[in-house]
C-alpha cells in the first residue's frame, strides 16, 4: 500500500513461509508493533506464562497463559509490549499452508476463521502446544531439504487442529457453507461491489436463501453484512493512516467523495472526519 497508509508487514524471504519466534521480540521493538499495523500472513499467538492485551480491529482482546489466539492475515492490530507475559509466535503464509485442497478448504471453513468466532482465544493444553511448537522450531532449524516444508507443514496444521477441537468443544460449530462461501467472497470483492445481487449471482444461489444462511452465520443480512465489513476498512484506513478522506473513498471503490462521506454518515451518524478526530491520542 502507499507509504502513508496503514503499514503492513509482509514475510521475509525465508525458504518455507512459516517461522517461530519468541515473543520477547514483540517488546523488543515497542515502536514497531504496540502502533497499529497489518500482516500479509497469519500470526498465532500461544502465551506460555502471564498475560497481555492485544488491539485487533478497534477490540482489545485478553489473552492468559496456556490460551492461544490467531490473527488472520490483513487484520490491523496492536501489539502489548508492557504486560509480564511469555510464549511463542508462529507466522506463516495461505500459501505456505495451502499445499492441498484439503488445506486451501480449512483455511475458509475453519471456526477459528470463522467471522463469528474471530479473534476468540483458546484454551489448549501446554503440552500439546508446548510440545508442537518445540518440534516446529526444531526442525525449521534444521538444514533445508526436500522433506523439511512437509514436516513443518503437518506441525503447523497440528497446532491449528489443536486450536479448532478446543474451540469447536466451547462453540459448537455452526454448518454453514454458503455463508462461508459468502464471507470469503465479501472479502475479495467488498471494494468492488457492495450489492447483494452481485454475490447471488456469483455464488449461484437464490437471494432468500443466502439471506438466510448469512443471517444464520453472522446474524446480520447480506447486505448489512457487506456495508458493516467496508466500514471496518473505512475506520481502519482512518483511524490509521494519513490518506485523505478522498483518497480513503477511492481505495474503497467510491466514485466520489461525497458519495463515500454521505455512505460513512449514513452507517455511522457521523463523518469520516469526525470519526477520525475520535481516535487521535
Amino acid at each position: 500500500m502507499e507509504k502513508n497508509s496503514i503499514r503492513v508487514f509482509d514475510f521475509k524471504v525465508l525458504p518455507i513461509e512459516v517461522e517461530v519466534k519468541e515473543l520477547a521480540f514483540v517488546k523488543e521493538l515497542p515502536k514497531l508493533f504496540r502502533h497499529p499495523h497489518r500482516a500479509a500472513f497469519y500470526q498465532i499467538i500461544w502465551l506460555s506464562e502471564g498475560s497481555a492485551i492485544f488491539r485487533i480491529d478497534f477490540q482489545k482482546i485478553t489473552i492468559q497463559a496456556n490460551e492461544i489466539l490467531i490473527i488472520s492475515s490483513g487484520q490491523v492490530c496492536e501489539f502489548d509490549t508492557i504486560s509480564d507475559y511469555s510464549g511463542k509466535i508462529i507466522l506463516f503464509t495461505s500459501s505456505f499452508f495451502s499445499i492441498s485442497e484439503l488445506d486451501t478448504s480449512f483455511l475458509h471453513i475453519a471456526e477459528i476463521l470463522n467471522p463469528i468466532n474471530l479473534n476468540k482465544t483458546v484454551p489448549i493444553s501446554p503440552t500439546l502446544a508446548g510440545s508442537l511448537i518445540a518440534l516446529l522450531e526444531e526442525e525449521l532449524e534444521r538444514p533445508t531439504d526436500y522433506f523439511q516444508a512437509e514436516i513443518a507443514h503437518s506441525y503447523l496444521r497440528a497446532i491449528l487442529l489443536g486450536a479448532e477441537r478446543c474451540l469447536t468443544t466451547a462453540y459448537p460449530p455452526v454448518t454453514d457453507h454458503i455463508g462461508r462461501m459468502f464471507y470469503n467472497a465479501v472479502e475479495k470483492y467488498f471494494k468492488e461491489n457492495r450489492n447483494t445481487e452481485f454475490y447471488v449471482n456469483l455464488l449461484g444461489i437464490n437471494e432468500k436463501t443466502l439471506c438466510k444462511e448469512v443471517k444464520k452465520l453472522t446474524g446480520k443480512t447480506p447486505k448489512v453484512y457487506i456495508d458493516s465489513r467496508t466500514i471496518l476498512e473505512a475506520k481502519r484506513l482512518l483511524a490509521y493512516s494519513t490518506l485523505s478522506v478522498k483518497e480513503i473513498g477511492f481505495e474503497l471503490g467510491f466514485d466520489e467523495p461525497t458519495n463515500f462521506n454521505k455512505y460513512f454518515r449514513k452507517h455511522t451518524q457521523i463523518t469520516p472526519i469526525q470519526f477520525r478526530n475520535s481516535t487521535k491520542r
